[in-house]
């Protein structure tokens, strides 16, 4: 227990809180929270002639047959009294009623099924049980443990982070929510932490919005050393690494360096700071164009922090800005944080902590990024028909951030046509590939898609590109610079069906091109 007591006949909840929450708050009158942290009743109303529960609406409290609300039932107050006066205001006789609502009364005798699992299970195998049992419902996750261990520990701190990371990434999405914490949270309110993150409120950002499992993924990063929310979770219970032991000094230690942590992440300055790295790359925003998975985007966060940290005279902004871009557009481009990827973000954390972090960069794109990759694997990453594949999403970055201009337009930036949502134009038309035989699946390629404006895309319509590309109305603006900046083949002027597969891997190879460019000029 928290004051060192042996927690004998405890139990931790594990499933079932909302529904033994809905309980408490229907039989015993409590307010729950909501998502956007207003405090509501629930009323639950009793039929006595059917024994049926609804929950409270305007008609059924005008229905004399229904008790409105059942918490009335399960306080301090006299059941004969109640009983009586409810039967003396709606006509009933009090011996007739007297039954059904003894049987809701004894609601509270009724046994609630349980599994118990043993206490020397670890969290992995906690979590493992929860979602096979609870297959079609809330995945329970070590973010949601680790959420619950510090909102049970005041002695610490523990809750008020808890609650700033929560706070934080809610207001990052709802800045209305500010009110009600105001109201319905007066002393987090009032608190240094409040202060440090209502600024959020203000930061009209749809780029990085991070929930509370990617804070913790990013704190475990720069502040630990570490990559597991398991590890998180033992720290925070005093677990010593070294020693193998639980202290209360290794406690304190682990909340000291996690209040630290919350704070960095939150801060104004560092948040809004990797926000412009992110945007000086060519994204834009959650619905237009950003990085497929957060994994990479709190990779770079937590190596931006670690590297802040870390910077002496031996490296400068420029370079700490430099090393974070790069890595995070080489980690997109060879899948590095894809799928489960803790151990290779511990790895790569460990290197920048441990080595120099210009050496750590030159060696992993010596490895990763030689080429054979620019040349053959970037390439065949293009085979797909996926608009949100990395590959396709940093070409359209490279050209946001060379600020070019759409294809067949004049004044009509790529990033103009983005955030307009224009139309992802088939260069070979789809209707013509169609006619001409094609599958969905080979006239569906990224290789034969470019942003274009839609009255473009209505004149182009399903002619050949040999046609449309000599009709001077829809090429009026068309140069040399606009075909390279675009990544198309200018041979696409003379070709027909017969050369798609052909057009096919120019414009791959093309595309992979300028997507080096870009990558060597961050």
């Amino acid at each position: 227990m928290k004051d060192g007591r042996i927690g004998q006949g405890k139990r931790i909840i594990i499933d079932g809180q909302k529904r033994i929450t809905a309980l408490r708050a229907a039989l015993m009158g409590d307010s729950v929270v909501t998502k956007k942290f207003e405090k509501r009743r629930i009323r639950i109303a009793f039929k006595l002639e059917t024994s049926e529960f609804q929950t409270l609406t305007s008609p059924i409290e005008k229905d004399k047959r229904w008790i409105s609300d059942i918490s009335v039932l399960f306080g301090e107050g006299n059941f004969f009294e109640f009983v009586s006066q409810f039967a003396e205001d709606n006509g009933y006789d009090a011996m007739e009623i007297s039954r059904p609502i003894q049987h809701l009364k004894d609601l509270v005798n009724n046994d609630v099924g349980n599994i118990m699992l043993s206490s020397d299970l670890d969290i992995s195998a906690v979590t493992e049980i929860f979602n096979r049992i609870n297959s079609k419902g809330t995945e329970l996750s070590s973010a949601d443990f680790i959420m619950s261990k510090l909102a049970a520990d005041t002695e610490h701190g523990g809750n008020d982070l808890r609650k700033t990371v929560e706070y934080f990434v809610t207001l990052l999405e709802d800045p209305m929510i500010l009110q009600n914490l105001m109201v319905n949270d007066i002393e987090f309110s009032t608190s240094d932490y409040y202060a440090k993150i209502k600024w959020a409120t203000k930061e009209r950002t749809n780029l990085y919005n991070p929930r509370f499992g990617d804070i913790f993924h990013v704190i475990l990063g720069f502040e630990f050393g570490r990559s597991r929310h398991a590890d998180l979770i033992s720290l925070v219970s005093g677990r010593d690494f070294n020693k193998k032991t639980y202290t209360e000094e290794a406690m304190q230690t682990a909340y000291a360096k996690l209040s630290e942590g919350v704070l960095a992440v939150v801060n104004q300055s560092n948040f809004e700071r990797y926000l412009m790295i992110l945007k000086s790359l060519g994204m834009l925003t959650r619905d237009t164009l950003v990085l497929n998975g957060l994994g990479v985007l709190n990779f770079g966060y937590s190596l931006y922090l670690l590297l802040k940290r870390q910077a002496q005279a031996a490296i400068t902004n420029s370079q700490i800005e430099m090393i974070v871009k790069k890595w995070i557009i080489m980690s997109a481009l060879t899948h590095r944080y894809a799928g489960s990827s803790e151990s290779q973000s511990w790895q790569d954390i460990t290197r920048f902590i441990k080595e120099d972090p210009l050496a750590v960069l030159k060696d992993v794109l010596r490895q990763k990024l030689s080429e054979d990759f620019w040349a053959v694997k970037l390439p065949q990453q293009l085979v797909t028909s996926s608009t949100r594949s990395n590959s396709c999403r940093v070409f359209e970055m490279a050209q946001v951030k060379g600020g070019d201009i759409a294809w067949l337009e004049k004044d009509h930036t790529v990033e103009s046509v983005l955030n307009q949502q224009g139309n992802v134009h088939h260069i070979f038309p789809r209707a013509y590939l169609k006619r001409e035989g094609l599958t969905q699946k080979q006239y569906n390629q990224v290789a034969n898609y470019t942003q274009i404006t839609q009255p473009r895309n209505l004149q182009v319509s399903d002619q050949i590109p040999r046609d449309y590309l000599a009709n001077p109305h829809i090429t009026e603006f068309v140069t040399l610079d606009n075909f390279r900046k675009n990544a198309i083949p200018e041979e696409v002027r003379q070709f027909d069906a017969s050369n798609y597969d052909e057009f096919l891997r120019m414009r791959r190879q093309l595309m992979a091109q300028k997507i080096r460019r870009y990558f060597e000029s961050l």
